[in-house]
């Protein structure tokens, strides 16, 4: 009712004090509860209205974490979600090493045209998003830490996807005027 185009379940948080409320990330430990609020999420918005989860490729690296992970994501894909963003890290890693694309390439065969697969991490470069999607077969990107101070990288990624040159960096004058309007939407 609040005219939101999307509702995106984020089952990917992997900070401290949201973990310990159980949220976020945590739910990647419990399959049924997790399956529970997305069967409960997808009942309750509009059909017209596409819902989609945001995971992490598990708690940790244990073959039982790794099996939860496709639990849920399998249930998702039966309750008809319309999009997974998986990150190629644990919630145990939060932000340290680096993301397994081979993981999201995995993934991306497990549910071949089921469900649209998007992947996250260790993108900080528009050529960083066009080779994730070539090197594991995601349907598309999200740009997460690479857009903290360069939200450059959009433009920079549809120019290379269409085979146009990079923009030139944005000037000094084009950086202030975002960086105002950033000041401005946080007021």
């Amino acid at each position: 009712d609040l005219g939101f185009d999307i509702i995106d379940v984020n089952f990917g948080c992997p900070v401290k004090k949201v973990l310990g409320r159980c949220r976020g990330g945590f739910h990647l430990s419990q399959p049924d509860v997790a399956i529970e609020v997305l069967r409960r999420t997808r009942e309750i918005v509009p059909d017209e209205i596409p819902v989609t989860v945001k995971m992490r490729r598990g708690i940790d690296d244990s073959d039982e974490s790794r099996d939860k992970f496709f639990t849920i994501l399998d249930g998702a894909i039966e309750l008809g979600l319309a999009a997974a963003t998986i990150h190629g890290r644990t919630v145990e890693q939060r932000y340290i090493g680096p993301s397994r694309w081979s993981f999201l390439k995995e993934v991306k065969q497990h549910v071949g045209d089921r469900i649209n697969i998007l992947g996250s991490g260790d993108l900080f470069t528009a050529q960083d998003c066009l080779d994730m999607i070539e090197q594991t077969s995601v349907d598309g990107v999200t740009v997460a830490r690479g857009a903290i101070g360069n939200p450059w990288i959009f433009e920079q990624c549809l120019a290379l996807a269409t085979g146009n040159p990079l923009p030139e960096p944005p000037s000094l004058h084009r950086q202030a005027e975002v960086m105002r309007e950033h000041f401005a939407l946080c007021e």
